[in-house]
């Protein structure tokens, strides 16, 4: 288990830093008393990059109709959040 200050020098940061990313539960850590401590491998696991969603697109539909808009251009009949 690190200590506050050991966390700061490990990852650089400052003490304010920290305890923001405790206050926002950002960080894994535990309370010992009132004292805060970070368990290492939880924290080694933490400072690793998250792997990305892929965003998905909807593809038109084939054979549904285009609805024309107001300004000429013609659209898709689906609502636009169900689009994007």
């Amino acid at each position: 288990m690190l200590t506050l200050g050991q966390l700061c020098e490990w990852l650089n940061i400052t003490e304010r830093h920290a305890r923001k990313l405790v206050e926002r539960n950002a960080i894994p850590y535990r309370k010992v008393g009132h004292l805060l401590r970070f368990p290492e491998a939880e924290v080694e696991n933490w400072c690793q990059p998250k792997p990305r969603s892929r965003r998905i697109t909807a593809a038109p539909v084939p054979g549904r109709k285009e609805v024309p808009s107001r300004r000429g251009r013609s659209r898709s009949a689906l609502p636009k959040s169900l689009i994007e």
